[in-house]
């Protein structure tokens, strides 16, 4: 899978994980007490949805766009305002650094890694004014174990790897026991494409074997033909924040009826625990 993510911006999966990206983080700034946000795989932290390699699949125009031009619930009113800000003041779609900037105070912190040279260039120089962000050219998963765990003793692992690497969920999988090891309390968020049941259903098993900490899923599944191969995804939250369950419970369904999912089903569950759809 072929996941520059400039070719995907904006698109279905986006709007799911960067909506409950932004529950998460407003459960962080609900507390005075500081936080440090890492993600391990930044890209480009913006991207412009009228770019060539965006209109070569316009995978936005059954993501964002659907949203954009819909009146929103007030769960969901966060992240489509940012969205417009962004959109309206940039002409880009904001990605999870973008979306995590948003959320710093000014006793926070936020630290980027991007392998991929000329990403991370564009990254670099996007955040390096904002003294609040560090960069890091490096592999994603070794800069769990370089980062953490941090002074704060408070945040959010953000983890959405390119998954080109068929070993990419065994890399998660040791990513999160690293990461585990040195940072207990912080909450880890894993994105990943859903394709292979039987994979999916091993990954879960082997994360459960790393922790008992509190694993939530969540899947969405599409269940119709898109303009990519992608129909199927899934979030995996280790130390969820409190009642993000109820709040993904009462309000994936309208999320599907948003993005026009007439088919589509949601699976919420947690680890070990009985599923809701």
């Amino acid at each position: 899978m072929n996941y520059r993510h400039i070719y995907h911006a904006g698109n279905f999966a986006d709007v799911f994980k960067h909506w409950v990206l932004t529950l998460i983080l407003q459960k962080l700034s609900a507390k005075n007490t500081p936080f440090c946000l890492i993600d391990t795989h930044a890209g480009l932290g913006a991207y412009p949805l009228d770019a060539a390699e965006a209109q070569k699949t316009q995978e936005y125009q059954h993501g964002v766009a659907m949203l954009e031009a819909q009146k929103v619930d007030v769960v969901f009113e966060p992240y489509v305002a940012l969205v417009r800000k962004y959109m309206q003041q940039e002409h880009v779609y904001p990605g999870s650094p973008t979306i995590m900037q948003e959320f710093l105070r000014d006793q926070d912190r936020l630290l980027l890694t991007e392998m991929h040279a000329a990403d991370y260039a564009l990254m670099k120089q996007r955040y390096d004014m904002d003294p609040r962000i560090k960069t890091f050219n490096r592999n994603g998963y070794e800069s769990i174990k370089a980062l953490l765990p941090p002074k704060e003793r408070r945040g959010l692992v953000f983890i959405d790897p390119a998954f080109e690497d068929p070993k990419e969920f065994a890399h998660i999988v040791q990513a999160l026991q690293d990461g585990l090891r040195r940072f207990a309390t912080g909450v880890y968020m894993v994105w990943y494409p859903i394709k292979d049941r039987k994979v999916i259903d091993k990954f879960y098993r082997d994360v459960r074997a790393q922790t008992q900490l509190p694993i939530l899923v969540a899947e969405l599944h599409a269940n119709q033909i898109l303009a990519t191969a992608l129909s199927s995804c899934g979030l995996l939250i280790v130390n969820p924040p409190w009642q993000l369950d109820e709040i993904l419970y009462s309000n994936l369904t309208k999320l599907l009826r948003l993005l026009q999912f007439d088919k589509g089903i949601y699976k919420l569950f947690k680890v070990d625990g009985e599923a809701n759809s």
